[in-house]
């Protein structure tokens, strides 16, 4: 039963310096997407820089989200959710204007600073 004790004692300490290994071997090695998508700042401040550098005429006519979405980056590397962004954008105090009577291009919708 000693032996028996010795050998998981073994296995548990091998176990144990086998993951601390790991864990540290795999803090050395982040990528700096990884690292990036971590010291992200909050969806709304983002957006709000971008739509700071977007010339006045171009808002006054409106954007649709699609348009915005391709200027931002997302959490995972792609782009931002749309609900998100809409949110982000509603919390910057932007509207969204429903268009339509263009029976050509159907539906559309627009965002506007308020």
């Amino acid at each position: 039963m000693d032996e028996t004790f010795r050998d998981n004692e073994q296995f548990r300490d091998g176990l144990l310096s086998a993951l601390l290994s790991y864990q540290t071997s795999q803090s050395n090695h982040l990528t700096p997407e990884a690292s990036e998508a971590q010291t992200l700042a909050p969806l709304h401040m983002r957006l709000q820089k971008k739509v700071d550098a977007i010339p006045a005429t171009t808002k006054q006519k409106g954007l649709s989200l699609l348009e915005i979405q391709v200027r931002m980056k997302g959490r995972k590397g792609g782009m931002p959710h749309i609900g998100e962004l809409a949110a982000a954008l509603r919390k910057l105090g932007w509207k969204r204007r429903r268009q339509w009577s263009d029976s050509e291009d159907g539906f559309r919708a627009k965002w506007y600073p308020n």
